[in-house]
């Protein structure tokens, strides 16, 4: 039976880092695997053939990575071995060394979830995308900077990951929304043979605590397009954008910005929504014109219903996050000024419109639909025999409540 082993080539320059490599040995034959992995001299111990890590923390994090690496090259060779041995075929070492060059090379977490975030982006899934860097940028910083492999990920630093965004004042659905992130990106790897799946996440909390109420009464919205704002005012915008999105099914504030004028032919509003690239098809009604006529001027020349996004120069997001965060700190001026028991935003449209028709007896699969909410599996197997008529009727009905009319 073939067998390896971990060696060190120390530099023949003072103070200079040398290679590991291993030695495969099958049947008195030598063969070498060169790694990509350097440690200083005083670094290697020869009595235990491996890695000695010591010295400052920046730099025990580093040998620490190295030795992850080492194992996890050892496993490879490993199952490399063992399968030939169980074929019962005849091999030698050159074919070990020529089924572990076939290998990809050994994954680190944050380079995975990093490549993961970049193709997002590079589908159009700038949310996806923009959530995985932010669990990227927590976990390091959990980890002070500290890379990892994927073998080294284990369910005691998950339930240290847990405590440390507890230690830090998140509630517990956004401590929950971090780590099903990243169970998320680790069932990839697993998916990918990256990584073996362990069950490491079986004893953090990643399911969702019932919050308070997010959604607010037919009475409040009607308090709040009543509001006597100043025409053409941060705040009469806000208000605007606001009540669009209640009238647009709960439209998210990343569509609204992103609607184009083309996209609304013979009375119908159709669109792919930014999140699951679902089209979603939505009546046009009067209500919803008089507002983005109140706003064309702005939009002129734009191929955008709306001014979220007024430049097309590479930064249409930011624009639109910019704006999405001073339209809301404008309606939390507004639940104010209205009188709310909580903090008005534009997400708490959304809320409410769900809540409205559900109130007026609408069935949960004819919101499921005007929502757009693939992943509601209780109701999905209905939408296919959904009419949109149907949406938009409700939707009428909810709007003209709204209107007094």
């Amino acid at each position: 039976m073939a067998s390896f082993r971990l060696k060190f080539n120390p530099s023949s320059t003072e103070g200079k880092e040398g290679t590991l490599y291993f030695q495969v040995i099958h049947r008195r034959v030598v063969r070498t695997i060169y790694t990509d992995y350097h440690i200083l001299s005083h670094e290697w111990d020869e009595s235990a053939s491996f890695i000695h890590v010591a010295g400052a923390q920046a730099r025990r994090a580093r040998l620490q990575l190295v030795a992850s690496m080492v194992q996890w090259v050892s496993g490879q060779l490993s199952s490399i071995i063992m399968e030939k041995e169980t074929a019962k075929v005849e091999y030698t070492a050159d074919d070990i060394v020529s089924a572990y060059n076939r290998l990809p090379p050994c994954p680190t977490l944050f380079g995975f979830i990093q490549r993961m975030a970049m193709k997002k982006a590079g589908i159009g899934r700038l949310g996806t995308a923009k959530t995985y860097r932010a669990v990227l940028a927590s976990f390091a910083r959990f980890r002070g900077g500290e890379d990892m492999t994927f073998d080294a990920l284990d369910a005691e630093t998950v339930s240290l990951y847990e405590a440390w965004l507890k230690g830090r004042g998140l509630k517990r659905n956004s401590s929950s929304c971090y780590l099903r992130t990243l169970r998320t990106l680790y069932r990839k790897a697993v998916e990918m043979g990256l990584a073996t799946d362990k069950g490491i996440f079986r004893h953090v909390f990643t399911g969702f605590v019932k919050t308070c109420k997010r959604a607010v009464s037919v009475e409040a919205l009607q308090a709040i397009r009543a509001l006597d704002l100043p025409v053409g005012s941060p705040l009469a915008f806000a208000r605007d954008m606001f009540m669009l999105s209640l009238y647009l099914q709960g439209m998210s504030f990343v569509d609204m910005a992103y609607v184009k004028k083309s996209d609304i032919r013979n009375r119908l509003l159709q669109y792919d929504r930014k999140k699951t690239g679902q089209t979603l098809t939505i009546m046009w009604e009067p209500p919803m014109q008089a507002i983005v006529d109140e706003y064309a001027h702005l939009a002129a020349g734009s191929p955008f219903l709306l001014p979220i996004i007024t430049r097309q120069d590479g930064t249409e997001r930011q624009q639109y996050e910019k704006m999405e965060h001073n339209v809301n700190r404008n309606l939390k001026k507004i639940g104010e000024m209205a009188g709310l028991p909580i903090t008005l935003t534009t997400y708490v449209a959304r809320h409410s419109w769900a809540s409205m028709m559900r109130n007026m007896g609408f069935d949960l699969s004819i919101i499921s639909t005007g929502l757009g909410h693939e992943s509601l599996r209780t109701t999905q197997i209905y939408l296919s025999t959904i009419d949109t008529e149907a949406v938009a009727n409700a939707n009428r009905k909810m709007i003209r409540r709204i209107l007094n009319e």
